[in-house]
């Protein structure tokens, strides 16, 4: 299994090796995407992981039990149909393909399990048809 996990923690957490057991503990692959500790010393961080689904469900309880918000998404972006006019310049920037034009329509597909979040997209879109769906 792929997926995004997005994590809030308190400046009394800021110090916790998270990455380090993540890989250590569990033996995921993991990617950071995103990480930021704001002027509250509130961190968030995004990562991406590869593992056993049910490693990283289990993971995601404990990490809560010690007073991490946690959420699984499957990507940080949407595409507003209505707006889209299926131009493809954000295929030109998607490096994963997740954002596809092809036969037989010639319009913008959209594979949430490609995309890795680095949300690049939504400002090339001439449109604004892509927009960050996250929390953060």
């Amino acid at each position: 299994m792929i997926t995004k996990l997005q994590i809030t923690f308190p400046a009394n957490l800021t110090n916790t090796p998270l990455t380090y057991r993540l890989i250590k503990e569990f033996d995921l692959m993991v990617n950071i995407l995103k990480a930021d500790i704001d002027f509250n010393n509130v961190g968030h961080i995004l990562y991406e992981i590869k593992g056993d689904r049910k490693i990283i469900e289990s993971i995601v309880d404990e990490l809560e039990d010690i007073g991490l918000i946690c959420h699984l998404i499957r990507s940080t972006i949407e595409i507003s149909n209505e707006k889209c006019t299926n131009c493809g310049v954000c295929t030109s920037i998607c490096l994963n393909e997740a954002l596809v034009i092809g036969e037989p329509d010639w319009e913008l597909n959209f594979n949430p399990d490609l995309c890795i979040g680095c949300n690049h997209c939504i400002s090339i879109c001439p449109s604004q048809a892509i927009y960050d769906n996250s929390s953060y």
